[in-house]
């Protein structure tokens, strides 16, 4: 009955988070709860101050969040560490890469035959944090450099090139970090290897903002994913146990939403144009956009708007979304140049090598010869592998499905919207589950339990000696237009 061990899994962390945020929402808590919680002596040794200071922190506009105490979570998080067994060098070696994150977030960038950087000030804290040599550092955020024939070509980057440059690096950072908690993690709580295992499953539920990015639109696919698992599930072996008891049934029709899937993953679904586009060098969003519609304008599911120049929808179990389509390829192409690697690799300090001694290149020199199979894999692609293994696992466990429903878009207790909360038991399939669970019968008991029950019901009627037929007759005493029951 005791927890022997476990392993967590994640599927897709929101990297794009560290680096730009919707209105109105903060970035990852531990920024702020670092800000917050360092004693002074790391505070100066990290150069620290206060998140309003911080590009990555302070351009949504939001900064703090009143339910949430920093200072608290800081401490927790550190006392979560040194439970796990975290040295306190690593504790450390996390903290200064968090740290070295923020700083890069402030290198600005200034038009000077290509981009240059404008803040030093910023770019030698980073450089100094993470371990790197600043002049190298300078020239992988602001020139691309290539290996033709055996030598090396460098082109300079735009601002808006250099930008990237420089937040696909602090993504790479936080992302390889967090893996390398979780690895953490888990090499402490791991069990023996033969062992009954539950599993809990957290997973966001639909999105559906003013502006729909490539991360909602993963996280509607695994949306539509499970629910389809859910539908077969309640619906589809709910009917099968009536037909299987022989009972008097009329099969419930309910919204199968295969056809969406369908449109999602299947060979030259969106998935896979978005892929196919991601690999050519000279696609744009806009060729992209196009791909779609030519491909899809006459599917039920997909939606192209009369107006919209950067849109196109699908009409998901739960609702249409529009998504918009811009920076779709970059996000899924994942752009983090080889050049940006081999610079991280050149870290003086241990920690950040090791993050990154195992990321494979982008061209191990010679994917020229050997086209695609080589090809770095892409966001959307790694993201359905995993969910199709995660549906695996799931198909061969025994579910319950519990559904949370949101009271209000504040987050606050004790208010209850009640427009916000029928959209989402509109948008789960909820509805459908009542309605089968009315018409169906979601209470059986054997005759034995039943009988026992409530025999006590019976008091002086005569009572047949088979216990099915005992029950029979308990329940003609109720009902006996037997529209309640069946046996």
């Amino acid at each position: 009955g005791n927890i022997q061990g476990g392993r967590i899994v994640d599927y897709l962390l929101e990297k794009n988070r560290v680096v730009r945020q919707n209105p109105g929402e903060r970035n990852y808590h531990i920024f702020y709860a670092l800000l917050a919680g360092l004693e002074h002596e790391q505070r100066e040794e990290f150069y620290l101050s206060a998140p309003e200071n911080y590009h990555y922190l302070s351009q949504s506009g939001c900064i703090e969040d009143k339910t949430i105490n920093d200072q608290e979570s800081f401490r927790e998080v550190i006392t979560a560490m040194e439970v796990m067994q975290f040295s306190k060098e690593e504790v450390r070696e996390v903290l200064r890469l968090l740290a070295g994150v923020l700083h890069l977030g402030n290198i600005e960038f200034i038009t000077a035959g290509g981009a240059q950087v404008s803040f030093k000030t910023a770019l030698g804290r980073s450089a100094e944090l993470l371990g790197l040599d600043s002049a190298q550092l300078t020239d992988a955020l602001t020139q691309r450099s290539m290996f033709l024939r055996g030598e090396e070509i460098l082109t300079p980057l735009t601002v808006q090139q250099a930008e990237d440059s420089r937040d696909s690096l602090a993504m790479a950072l936080y992302a390889r970090c967090f893996e390398w908690v979780i690895k953490k993690i888990n090499s402490r709580i791991k069990g023996k290897d033969d062992f009954k295992s539950i599993g809990i499953l957290d997973i966001f539920g639909f999105e559906n903002f003013e502006v729909n990015h490539f991360e909602q639109f993963n996280i509607n696919y695994a949306n539509e994913k499970l629910q389809e698992y859910f539908n077969k599930h309640i619906f589809s072996l709910e009917q099968l146990e009536y037909s299987r008891e022989g009972l008097v049934w009329e099969d419930i029709d309910w919204i199968d939403n295969g056809e969406c899937l369908d449109l999602i993953e299947k060979k030259l679904g969106l998935l896979a144009l978005i892929n196919e586009e991601s690999h050519f060098p000279q696609a744009t969003d806009s060729t992209l956009l196009e791909k779609l519609h030519n491909q899809h304008a006459n599917n039920h599911f997909y939606v192209k708007p009369r107006v919209a120049v950067n849109h196109f929808g699908v009409k998901h179990y739960a609702g249409e979304v529009q998504y918009d389509v811009r920076g779709i390829l970059e996000k899924n192409r994942d752009t983090f140049r080889d050049d940006l690697l081999n610079l991280l690799r050149e870290s003086r300090f241990d920690f950040i090598y090791d993050l990154f001694e195992h990321v494979s290149s982008r061209n191990n020199q010679d994917t020229l010869k050997c086209g695609s199979k080589h090809r770095r894999p892409t966001v959307s692609s790694q993201f359905k592998d995993s969910l199709h293994s995660l549906m695996a696992t799931l198909s061969s466990s025994n579910p319950f499905f519990v559904r949370c429903i949101k009271p209000n878009t504040q987050k606050m207790p004790e208010q209850f919207d009640q427009a916000v909360v029928l959209n989402q038991l509109r948008y789960s399939g909820m509805l459908e589950t009542v309605r089968i669970r009315k018409a169906g019968y979601a209470v059986r008991r054997p005759f034995q339990d039943f009988y026992k029950r409530y025999k006590v019901l019976m008091r002086n009627a005569a009572v047949p000696e088979d216990i099915r037929g005992k029950c029979t007759a308990l329940l003609q005493l109720y009902d006996a237009s037997h529209s309640e029951w069946q046996l």
